[in-house]
């Protein structure tokens, strides 16, 4: 336990080298890094309330004194606490007259009590607050079940596509309340289903470190001299990113236009920028076609040439572009399934069964959309925004990028790709190509860096080297047909905006 730990840094490509660098130094100058404290959850908070209420009868004023000597609850306001407090009670105004929300009564002198065992039984039943993702059967039609698959991969199936799952290759029939139903055969290149899991952002302290290296040639002496050479290339063909402020790049390509802003705020950060910033960009009349982003670069392609670049990174897309999105996305009714279970509103488990993930989903889907019509400031709702904000889309880190790059806003309207924007444009293909596809993408890969680097790159080391900046990330988007790939690269002339 005394002695120092020792790490191994493995970086899948030449971002991660510098990202690799960058924590060495880090650590040699003993910073720490982290994200600060967060507050206390509500729905946390619910299930607190419940647990002491099945403990013993408690009186608010006690209860709501010992929870703020929390630090993670020493800023909970009163009015926050006695929201929690009525919806443990009897679920909130809008469910109040359902006798299943009721689970505590207040005697004469104020207590609150549980109403019968059943509350403390269920309570039991359901305690925690980690939430399992929901999975769902594979069964063949009219035949035996081959397994479980997370429902977030089955939610972007049509029907017949195929997919490989337990040893064969199977076709999407259609999703019954209890299992996915296939049937066996399937097309060239099958979908291969991964686990979502979490990806940790690149934190703040490191990504002004990758910036700063990037920025400044004299610390280069510490990286591969592939490396080196990509960022000399780099300030050739455009400009290296500055400390401060955003460098955006613009060309054209393959029939679209293409947008590069090396912001370097981390995966979740970028891809709510991109809904941001291409909502922005509908309103502008630039039809943007598509997004990806990656831990350290932010690439938009669209149908017209994109211009006036600082109204897109302007700190008001925050305001309406927010909300509107927020609105139509299913990021809050998945945030409010997780609430909702941890605060008790739905419950999984019951006296001999239990409910299966598509039917808890449902449930949930439900009760928000009473809850969105009937008491639009439940408690839960306004818990399920709260964590929209802060952890689900990065709008804190966001604010503080919009806040930091204005007027420091640097464009660079290119005639063709720069080396920095390749490894981005190769992650845009990773989305939709699988299976036998990989040696289209080494090919495209390999064309991307030609044009970048005039032949200036020699394909003769490793596959890593090849397909640099290519990595798995999740189930790729459903494969489009190889003439449909081959044509997004030989499209005529991208149209310019009049």
């Amino acid at each position: 336990m005394d002695e120092p730990s020792h790490a191994v840094l493995v970086p899948a490509n030449r971002f991660e080298v510098i990202e690799c660098v960058a924590a060495i130094e880090a650590v040699a100058a003993g910073e720490l890094d982290g994200d600060p404290p967060r507050p206390g959850g509500l729905d946390v908070l619910a299930q607190h309330v419940l647990a002491m209420a099945c403990h013993a009868p408690f009186h608010p004023d006690d209860l709501y004194a010992e929870v703020t000597c929390a630090a993670s609850y020493a800023a909970l306001t009163r009015k926050d606490f006695d929201d929690v407090l009525r919806f443990v009670e009897d679920g909130g105004y809008a469910l109040s007259s359902y006798e299943r929300f009721r689970r505590l009564f207040r005697d004469s002198e104020g207590r609150l009590h549980i109403r019968d065992a059943r509350v403390a039984r269920q309570f039991r039943l359901n305690l925690g607050t980690i939430v399992e993702t929901p999975m769902i059967k594979v069964r063949l039609r009219g035949g035996a079940t081959l397994g479980e698959v997370e429902e977030w991969f089955v939610s972007t199936l049509a029907t017949g596509d195929c997919f490989l799952f337990a040893g064969q290759v199977v076709r999407y029939e259609r999703l019954d309340p209890t299992a996915v139903i296939v049937s066996p055969g399937g097309g060239d290149e099958p979908r291969v289903p991964v686990y979502a899991g979490s990806r940790m952002p690149l934190t703040t302290w490191l990504a002004a470190r990758v910036r700063a290296i990037l920025h400044d040639p004299t610390r280069w002496a510490h990286l591969p001299e592939p490396v080196q050479e990509w960022l000399r290339l780099q300030s050739l063909r455009s400009e290296l990113p500055p400390r401060d402020g955003l460098l955006i790049e613009t060309f054209p390509r393959g029939g679209c236009w293409f947008l590069v802003a090396y912001t370097f705020e981390g995966r979740l950060a970028h891809q709510t920028l991109g809904l941001l910033v291409t909502k922005r960009m509908e309103k502008l009349g630039m039809g943007p076609l598509g997004y990806v982003g990656t831990d350290y670069v932010l690439a938009i392609w669209s149908a017209f040439e994109p211009r006036h670049v600082e109204q897109l990174f302007a700190e008001d897309i925050l305001g309406d572009e927010m909300e509107e999105w927020l609105a139509e996305s299913s990021m809050l009714r998945r945030s409010f399934r997780n609430i909702a279970t941890i605060a008790g509103l739905i419950e999984k488990h019951h006296p001999g069964l239990a409910k299966s993930g598509r039917q808890m989903t449902m449930n949930a889907d439900l009760i928000y959309d009473v809850l969105r019509r009937h008491e639009p400031d439940h408690i839960l709702l306004r818990a399920t925004r709260e964590e929209a904000a802060r952890g689900l889309t990065d709008v804190a880190r966001i604010a503080s990028l919009l806040a930091r790059i204005q007027g420091r806003i640097t464009h660079r309207a290119l005639s063709r790709v720069s080396p920095l924007a390749v490894p981005a444009l190769i992650e845009e293909g990773r989305e939709w190509v699988a299976g036998g596809a990989e040696d289209a993408l080494l090919a495209e890969a390999a064309a991307l860096v030609a044009e970048a680097t005039d032949g200036a790159e020699e394909f003769g080391e490793t596959l890593a080297e090849m397909t640099d900046g290519i990595t798995t990330r999740g189930a790729s988007a459903r494969p489009r047909p190889r003439e449909a790939r081959r044509s997004r690269f030989i499209r005529s002339a991208p149209r310019r905006a009049s």
